[in-house]
């Protein structure tokens, strides 16, 4: 399993892969606490974590100790075939 984190972490590849889904809550300053509207305020920020699998077996595995877990993680498996873009430039003389 590998666990992408930067552009240079991306399967480039067919894979399997799981998003896992997850929340972390970061409390407001004193500030914003004591008056409304100053300072920084709390906020709750979603996490995705994206973990790619070398086969369909390893990501079963995962899956497997995963919903063996008692306070498991949302997530979702994906197959994934990554597309290639290419852009083109048409210059026309009227």
């Amino acid at each position: 399993m590998k666990t992408v984190t930067l552009p240079a972490d991306i399967v480039k590849k067919p894979h399997f892969a799981a998003l896992t889904f997850s929340a972390i809550h970061i409390p407001g300053d004193e500030r914003s606490q004591q008056h409304p509207g100053h300072g920084y305020p709390a906020e709750t920020r979603a996490i995705v974590e994206y973990h790619a699998f070398d086969c369909r077996e390893e990501m079963e595995r995962w899956a497997h100790f995963e919903e063996a877990l008692p306070s498991r993680r949302p997530y979702q498996l994906i197959e994934v075939k990554p597309l290639t873009v290419t852009v083109q430039t048409k210059v026309e003389v009227a």
